[in-house]
């Protein structure tokens, strides 16, 4: 997959995640086939992704901006941190925005 190709993908999987729902930069990675790294380089290229959605390993975002969203879509925070284990992760199904659709 060609580098704009996986920033592509990274952008649809980011954007598949539902309002109310979180993922991982892990996952998204595992999913499309990258480092959770460049997940995070593609997310800070892409002001138009609801980076609010998208949180690290321990739950945490990247700025504390987040928490409104999170308050505003009702996603079970702590303090700085998302937590995990009431968010449903499995619920969203991310490679289904990778694969082709059928047309």
């Amino acid at each position: 997959m060609a580098t704009t190709e996986r920033a592509e993908a990274v952008r649809a999987v980011v954007r598949s995640i539902p309002p109310g729902n979180v993922s991982t930069y892990g996952e998204i990675a595992r999913v499309v086939g990258v480092g959770a790294r460049y997940v995070g380089w593609v997310m800070s290229q892409s002001s138009d992704l609801a980076w609010w959605r998208v949180v690290n390993s321990t739950g945490r975002a990247h700025t504390a901006a987040a928490q409104a969203h999170w308050d505003a879509e009702g996603i079970p925070y702590r303090g700085d941190r998302v937590v995990l284990s009431e968010c449903g992760l499995d619920a969203v199904d991310l490679a289904a925005a990778t694969r082709p659709s059928r047309t």
